[in-house]
């Protein structure tokens, strides 16, 4: 029982009665209700029903292996510019890891067969990475556009571009929203179908924004990949990339709210039934290896860290909230506690073992299509 997390606090405060009055109910000294909701003694199991029955909840419920009623689930808030906003940082130490150079280059010269100078359109583009990435790989003459909700991503794209003498054009605008005045000869997206509700109303708007001929792109990682693409030295590989628990998880927002995991493996159907042509999938070859030997180890490793939440753990309380949160989401109590329990070792594993290396692969898929001419 020590891993169970009574529901006795919040089931009181939500009825409205004091430590005294349950018990009194109960037959138990209010002492008694105290330390239950401290944690720091569990009821005899004789008293779990008249509990159960008390604050009209089942047993489940009472110790924490469900949501209670009322705990429904919350959507997630990826889709808001509010969200994106605040995540500037994030996107700036995780965006340079996500590609190849001579891979890029690839795409570019021998997939796309770019040969003439070429209009992008980046939906979605935070701080223009993108644009970043792609403009040295084009013929000279090649513009890019960056639309974004986000205006904090949108001020930092305008800043680095100016940097680095780049001329660009940013919009702040929320692509499902505008009309483009001009078309495009590549509409691309990186990493913003996963965060959608309706990603396929995004592709849509994107397929109006090219020219006919032009290219669709959309870029997005895929998480049952994802998952299983971590290995660090010295941990037990099948530890570190179970994750049922979170397949549930993903599973509850697509049917809750059209946020869908598997978006990278589904994209390029998608873009098939919305009418574009010569559709193909790529899948981004770069890997990040990085152990000691790297110069820059400590910088990459402490960026890793940082982007997944390593870099400290939970308490207690925060723990329970989050394992709430992963009950309302389908898991079940020990899924739950699995994951934060992994968490959890690989921060202490990274603390206790300061030049530990590790492999990661992302997974990342690159779905793309040409516009249809109108006689097609």
């Amino acid at each position: 029982m020590k891993n169970l997390t009574l529901r006795i606090a919040d089931l009181r405060r939500k009825k409205q009665v004091t430590q005294q009055e349950l018990a009194d109910t109960i037959g138990v000294s209010f002492q008694t209700i105290s330390k239950w909701e401290t944690g720091s003694s569990m009821p005899d199991i004789t008293i779990l029903p008249l509990l159960s029955e008390y604050f009209q909840v089942s047993t489940d419920q009472l110790l924490g292996l469900q949501p209670l009623d009322g705990e429904v689930y919350v959507p997630e808030k990826t889709a808001t510019k509010d969200f994106w906003n605040q995540k500037l940082d994030f996107l700036l130490r995780t965006r340079k890891t996500y590609w190849n150079d001579d891979y890029v280059h690839f795409l570019v010269s021998q997939v796309w067969k770019v040969d003439h100078p070429v209009s992008i359109l980046d939906c979605g583009c935070g701080y223009g990475f993108l644009g970043l990435l792609l403009l040295p790989h084009l013929p000279e003459g090649s513009t890019y556009t960056g639309i974004d909700f986000a205006e904090d991503l949108i001020q930092k794209g305008k800043c680095l571009f100016a940097e680095q003498g780049t001329k660009a054009t940013f919009l702040c605008q929320d692509v499902f929203t505008y009309s483009a005045e001009n078309r495009y000869d590549f509409v691309v997206c990186q990493a913003v179908l996963r965060h959608l509700d309706n990603p396929g109303a995004f592709i849509q708007k994107m397929i109006s924004f090219a020219e006919p001929g032009g290219y669709v792109v959309c870029m997005d990682v895929n998480r049952e990949f994802e998952c299983c693409g971590l290995y660090i030295d010295g941990m037990d590989y099948q530890d570190l990339c179970r994750h049922e628990g979170l397949s549930k998880n993903w599973q509850t927002e697509l049917v809750m709210q059209g946020r869908d995991y598997a978006i990278a493996i589904r994209a390029a159907h998608m873009m098939q039934k919305l009418g574009l042509t010569q559709v193909d999938v790529r899948v981004n070859d770069k890997v990040e290896f990085v152990t000691p030997r790297r110069a820059d180890y400590e910088t990459v490793k402490h960026d890793f860290i940082t982007y997944n939440d390593w870099h400290s753990g939970m308490d207690q309380e925060e723990k329970e909230q989050f394992v709430r949160h992963l009950l309302s989401r389908g898991l079940s109590h020990k899924e739950a506690e699995d994951y934060c329990n992994r968490n959890e070792k690989i921060t202490e594993y990274f603390a206790a073992n300061p030049m530990a290396g590790y492999t990661f692969v992302r997974g990342q898929m690159i779905s793309y299509g040409k516009k249809a001419y109108p006689s097609d």
